[in-house]
């Protein structure tokens, strides 16, 4: 049997492929989607084709394939079932499991573990917390409802600080000369038709970097951002341990995913937020990236799960963290 994980990002995807015993075979990456914004048919086919990619040589036609598909937007039950019914279609040789990103996020952070909070901040943020059976997520709304506590958040605030700043409304930044030549641009005006004709929320997003930097510099405006940001991704990690706690009295551990929570400037900001003893959540170093949380829950959907070697110390050999 070969078990295959892919983590689909709003910006990039990962899949990663293992054998029985834990032993990485392939890996590949691929363009980013989201059901919301590509539809169900262009989402399944990108992860069809990913699948290939990454299986192409090295899998016995005769092989089984368990491949577990986790993406942001995979929100409802109609939605999964019409998402599983493409998959199929597309490759029936191939068992789907479909599962939202966060559960990956999860998987990969705590393994086997009955209870934790993983918070993702990438292109879009949501907190996903699992405790004794019970679960909750909190976040992850999409861009239109403002995805606040993400990397699109952290781009959009910036954003919004230039144009205040151009009418009077707020302080100067040095975030200016950073964002326009990221985008192109020579003056701040041109970012209103900028945003609303060629920007998607990826690309809102591919603005954090430029913010954290500016932030670690010690830019006021860009302190401000990161700190808003960081503020609403505790409140998400924080709100989901409440539901599933109840009025128990036991510690949550807690955990980050997603390319801007590898930032360890932003990430220190969300574990200081997090960090009151009163909340009772410890933070947990996660044992390994989301798409190994990927490649487990296609081993479960076999139903040969285990824990194998697939901590971080182990994927960064083969370069699937990043």
């Amino acid at each position: 049997m070969i078990f295959v994980g892919i983590d689909v990002g709003g910006t990039s995807s990962r899949c990663v492929a293992v054998d029985t015993g834990g032993t990485v075979i392939a890996r590949a990456g691929g363009p980013g989607s989201n059901v919301h914004r590509h539809g169900i048919p262009e989402a399944a086919q990108r992860a069809v084709t990913l699948v290939r990619q990454t299986l192409e040589g090295v899998t016995p036609a005769d092989d089984p394939v368990y491949a577990a598909v986790c993406t942001a937007g995979l929100d409802t039950e109609d939605t999964a079932r019409t998402f599983a019914a493409v998959l199929r279609d597309l490759a029936p040789e191939v068992v789907w499991r479909l599962e939202n990103d966060a559960v990956a996020a999860w998987k990969g952070a705590f393994g086997a573990g009955a209870s934790g909070v993983v918070a993702i901040c990438g292109t879009g943020a949501v907190a996903f917390a699992r405790h004794d059976g019970r679960q909750a997520r909190a976040g992850g709304w999409g861009a239109a409802l403002g995805d606040e506590g993400s990397g699109y958040d952290m781009g959009r605030r910036a954003l919004l600080a230039l144009l205040r700043h151009q009418d009077g409304m707020g302080p100067a930044t040095s975030l200016r000369e950073p964002v326009l030549n990221h985008l192109g641009l020579s003056r701040t005006d041109a970012i209103i038709d900028h945003v609303h004709f060629h920007m998607q929320p990826s690309h809102v997003a591919a603005l954090a970097p430029l913010v954290l930097s500016q932030a670690e510099d010690g830019d006021e405006v860009a302190v401000s951002v990161v700190d808003a940001v960081a503020r609403s991704l505790a409140g998400m990690v924080v709100a989901a341990a409440r539901t599933v706690r109840g009025n128990e009295e036991r510690e949550i551990p807690f955990s980050l995913a997603g390319g801007v929570s590898g930032d360890e400037y932003f990430a220190a900001r969300v574990r200081r937020h997090c960090a009151d003893p009163a909340l009772l959540m410890p933070w947990h170093r996660p044992e390994a990236p989301p798409v190994v949380g990927a490649v487990y829950l296609a081993m479960e959907a076999a139903g040969t799960f285990s824990a194998v070697d697939l901590t971080h110390d182990h994927v960064d050999r083969y370069q699937i963290c990043s």
